[in-house]
């Protein structure tokens, strides 16, 4: 991880303008841009990990970073992906003094982090940044549960198609795209065993519903695809 200087001179010219920070007045935007560090990282880095002090809000500006815990019996589980310009550690920032889950790059990302007491006197002295941080907060507990809920209510098909789906239509928006997260990791996301996630990527491949070359994933069959996302 590297720490360096932010290539917008302002918040107000990135996606902190445009995101939960967005009724903050100039003055306070100022401020912001003075006392928050940028901060790039590679492929694989962890930004937060599991069981660390939180100090901060952490603003994803670039790249992808998995939500992940490790559970009792040692084990990863994915909770969601984040994407850019999401604020990432929300789930834990108000109800706990360190991080349930790790926050890890799946790709080079960039994020700016903000001074957690900043943001608390924000939402002491403005109304509307209190309202926005709320509306933001429960759009990533909906998003991350309505996920889970979507998963559930499919078998391992259905499961495989979704995160495809997921990733070319939420994610990169294109049809064609570089996977970032490994079979392994998608059986993590999922629920599922690793070799039934292989199976399935060979099985839709041999049906011509997409195309694997490596780390690039192109859907050939989008209706077939999404009618197994719906009822496989």
């Amino acid at each position: 991880m590297t720490e360096s200087i932010c290539s917008s001179s302002s918040c107000a010219q990135c996606g902190f303008r445009s995101s939960i920070f967005s009724s903050l007045t100039d003055e306070q935007l100022k401020e912001l841009t003075v006392q928050k560090s940028f901060h790039k990282v590679g492929k694989g880095e962890v930004i937060v990990e599991q069981g660390s002090s939180i100090n901060g809000f952490i603003f994803l500006r670039v790249g992808l970073a998995k939500l992940a815990r490790i559970n009792p019996d040692g084990r990863e589980q994915i909770a969601g992906i984040a994407t850019p310009n999401d604020f990432v550690g929300l789930l834990s920032i108000f109800s706990s003094k360190t991080y349930k889950y790790s926050i890890i790059a799946i790709e080079d990302s960039e994020y700016c982090q903000v001074d957690y007491q900043l943001v608390m006197d924000l939402v002491e002295t403005n109304g509307k940044f209190s309202k926005s941080l709320l509306e933001k907060f429960s759009s990533v507990s909906d998003l991350l549960v309505g996920t889970r809920l979507e998963l559930e209510l499919r078998q391992l098909r259905g499961r495989v198609a979704f995160i495809i789906c997921y990733f070319a239509n939420e994610i990169y928006k294109d049809k064609t795209f570089n996977l970032p997260i490994s079979r392994k990791e998608i059986a993590e996301l999922i629920d599922m065993r690793v070799e039934n996630v292989v199976r399935t990527l060979s099985e839709f491949r041999r049906d011509k519903i997409i195309k694997i070359e490596g780390t690039t994933i192109e859907i050939l069959d989008q209706e077939k695809l999404k009618w197994i996302k719906m009822h496989g």
